[in-house]
């Protein structure tokens, strides 16, 4: 009795993780910024990698910050481009070390190259002059940006030039897409509100799964090695993964403030070595699973 006492005081301190938090086969790894940094989030809403540097890159629109940690979590530096990052909110890295990065105070990319401290600043339109309103993005292994329009819920793709080159989009009666992934295989698209996964690959029509469990407010995708599907919950605080068909397998954590769970989520990402990331936006760090 007075072990349980003990133990569950130091849960609620927060020095142990949540004994009772589902995570299936994964275990839970590290935390950034880690516990014991001093450093602390205000409110990250993405993330991005480099496999080669081994580097962690964290969004924090609040100070208009983005974060590098290295592979073990500890901490490497916060940069804001001399100021011109107002309210970033995603981020890929390019070619040649650069990072492109969406301003949501301007509804522009920049590419940012740190290490001369030099901004450019791009206004991104469709063919017919129309603006595109960027929420998402990534960078293909041809250097090329591809982009998610947060209006139209669709996925662009732009040339050097940063012209849209090709538009991919949910078929009639979708809602719209919420986030995506480039991978060897194809582009995949979440269209969350309609319960369903894009997957486009070039000169063909894209295949579409249905996703055989009802969620709250899906607004993240990932996909593993195996095919396996990850969808984000929001509200619900949990990670709902799925066969390759869409057939439900089990969820992960689950909505709530303490290590384990989940408030408000904004975002998953596998890392070099296929462990999850996953970006707790409402709880202001970054929890990161292995296998």
């Amino acid at each position: 009795m007075k072990y349980k006492i003990i133990l569950a005081l130091l849960v609620l301190l927060g020095a142990v993780p949540e004994l009772k938090a589902e995570t299936g086969p994964w275990n839970f790894l590290m935390q950034l910024p880690t516990r014991d940094s001093g450093l602390k989030l205000d409110r990250p809403v993405a993330i991005d990698v480099d496999s080669e540097s081994r580097r962690y890159y964290v969004v924090d629109p609040v100070g208009g910050t983005l974060l590098s940690f290295d592979r073990d979590g500890k901490h490497l530096a916060a940069f804001n481009a001399g100021g011109a990052l107002k309210q970033p909110v995603a981020l890929a890295k390019g070619r040649s070390g650069a990072l492109w990065v969406i301003e949501r105070s301007t509804n522009q990319v920049l590419r940012v190259n740190p290490s001369e401290q030099q901004v450019q600043r791009f206004d991104l339109r469709y063919a017919d002059g129309s603006l595109i309103f960027p929420a998402r993005l990534a960078v293909d292994e041809r250097g090329r940006l591809l982009v998610l329009d947060r209006m139209r819920g669709t996925v662009v793709r732009l040339d050097d030039n940063l012209k849209v080159e090709t538009i991919f989009a949910a078929q009639s009666g979708g809602r719209g897409f919420v986030d995506f992934k480039i991978k060897a295989n194809g582009i995949w698209a979440l269209d969350g509100l309609a319960g369903k996964v894009y997957r486009f690959t070039d000169g063909a029509a894209p295949s579409v799964i249905t996703l055989n469990r009802a969620m709250e407010f899906p607004n993240s995708l990932e996909i593993d090695q195996g095919g396996q599907l990850y969808v984000l919950d929001r509200h619900a605080g949990t990670v709902v993964v799925f066969g390759a068909q869409g057939d439900f397998r089990h969820e992960l954590l689950g909505r709530g403030k303490r290590h384990g769970k989940l408030w408000y989520p904004a975002q998953l990402l596998f890392d070099w070595e296929g462990r999850l990331c996953v970006v707790d936006e409402g709880n202001s760090r970054v929890d990161i699973f292995n296998r």
